[in-house]
Order: structure tokens, then C-alpha cells, then sequence
């Protein structure tokens, strides 16, 4: 059955990527040129479901999505990560650098509007700073993984303020996601996340074999950054998701 699931859900994945994935490229190329924004957004969220329905994620949604442009913040265990959000909110992702040269999923990743970020350089991240507010004053939503890296969902890691300092100078929402891979027997599916020293084809090839997962994503109460410290947002944000992940013994 492992055997069989694995071959079907890989032939799918290469007819995407090889016949679907060209197509939605050139879809985004030709609304960017034009300035279809609404074009682009509907793009990258067919591409994003129809990557997640290949991969066995049932997607299930709780709270309140914000049609305005937000700063979104959320928890951070799996590549997958970024196909599901996009699936309902299309954000500039802040990524560290060594995902654009990932197969496939770096130029995926680049079409839904990523900036890229070099960790442990200083002018890197100043420079992603300034793009991340000059998107944000020109009303379009960007997202992070403010734990700083993908964890194995054990525990979460600390929200780092930095990145959401550009939230607060321009006074945009902030909405926390509490990302949750739930198996069927409603405990935390372990096996989406990267294992030690693990690549990224491994861990695509260990995915597609596992048994259908829900993905249940839950939009928090958004965040007014008004008379408030990017401190203060941090551990806000952090405490929401934090709260929806302890639900049912999750963690």
C-alpha cells in the first residue's frame, strides 16, 4: 500500500511540476508584467492546493483570515509550510537564502513573492528590512517564521522581534497562523519535519509516501501595532500560537 501511494503520488508530482508548474509561471510572469495582482494571488493558490493535495494534506482552516494586507508570524516545522498558508493568503515570505536554490520548490517559492536572507549578515537583514516596509506601505502582506528556523514541533522556539520591527514603524496588523500537521488519529504527525542532516528530496520522497495528513491552520486575533513595542508584538504573537499548539496535548 506504502509502495503503491508512493509511485502515484510521484508520478502526480512530476506531471505538475513538469506540465502544471510551467503554466502557472507563465501566468504569474504575465500578471506581474500587466500589474494583475489579483491574477498573481489566484496563481500561486492554485499552485499551492494542488502541491499540498499531491502531497496528502487534507486543509482545514479555524478563525478569522484578513482580507487587508497583514504581517503575518506563524510556527515553522516543514516546507510545507509555505504552499499552506499561500493556499489562503498570499504573503512575501522572508526565507532564508538557501531555499532559492532548492529544486523546483526555490523557483515555486520566488513566485509567491519571497525575499531572500542571509542569515548571520548583518546588511543582509538590514537591506530585507527595508524591502519588508516598502512592501508593506505599498499594502501587501508579508509573512516570517520569527522562531528563525523549522523546528521538529516538539516545543516552539522563541519569536525574534527583528523582522517585525518593520510591522510596528508601519503601523500594519500583525496576524499570528498556529500551523498543526494532525495524523488521523488526531496526534501530531512527527514524521513532516526534517530529520538530522536530512535533504530536501528525502524528505519530499518521505512525505508522499506517508498517509493522508490534515493540515489545520488557525488565524489568531490580529495584532494592533499601534503604541506597542516589536518586543511586545513578539511575545504576543508567540503566546497565541503557543496557546492553539498546547490544545489536545498537541505538543
Amino acid at each position: 500500500m506504502i509502495a503503491i501511494r508512493f509511485i502515484i503520488r510521484l508520478v502526480a508530482l512530476l506531471l505538475a511540476l513538469f506540465l502544471v508548474f510551467p503554466l502557472v509561471i507563465l501566468v504569474i510572469a504575465i500578471a506581474l508584467k500587466l500589474n494583475k495582482r489579483t491574477l498573481n494571488k489566484k496563481a500561486v493558490k492554485f499552485w499551492s492546493k494542488l502541491l499540498c493535495y499531491i502531497c496528502g494534506l487534507k486543509l482545514k482552516i479555524r478563525g478569522n483570515i484578513q482580507s487587508k494586507p497583514v504581517f503575518i508570524v506563524a510556527n515553522h516545522v516543514s516546507w510545507l509550510d509555505i504552499p499552506v498558508i499561500h493556499s489562503y493568503k498570499l504573503a512575501g515570505f522572508v526565507a532564508k537564502e538557501e531555499i532559492s536554490r532548492w529544486p523546483f520548490l526555490g523557483w515555486a517559492i520566488k513566485s509567491g513573492e519571497t525575499l531572500f536572507i542571509a542569515r548571520g549578515k548583518h546588511e543582509s537583514r538590514r537591506l530585507v528590512l527595508e524591502k519588508i516596509e516598502e512592501r508593506l506601505n505599498q499594502g501587501r502582506s508579508i509573512a516570517v517564521f520569527p522562531e528563525g528556523k523549522a523546528t521538529n514541533g516538539v516545543k516552539l522556539g522563541r519569536f525574534h522581534r527583528q523582522l517585525m520591527q518593520a510591522a510596528v514603524e508601519t503601523n500594519t496588523t500583525v496576524q499570528a497562523i498556529a500551523i498543526k500537521y494532525i495524523k488521523r488519529d488526531g496526534s501530531r504527525n512527527k514524521q513532516v519535519c526534517f530529520k538530522d542532516d536530512e535533504k530536501f528530496v528525502s524528505n519530499v520522497f518521505r512525505i508522499i509516501s506517508l498517509p493522508t495528513c490534515t493540515v489545520e491552520l488557525t488565524f489568531c486575533e490580529p495584532i494592533d501595532t499601534k503604541l506597542i513595542s516589536a518586543r511586545e508584538v513578539a511575545q504576543t504573537s508567540h503566546n497565541q500560537v503557543a496557546t492553539i499548539l498546547a490544545e489536545n496535548d498537541y505538543m
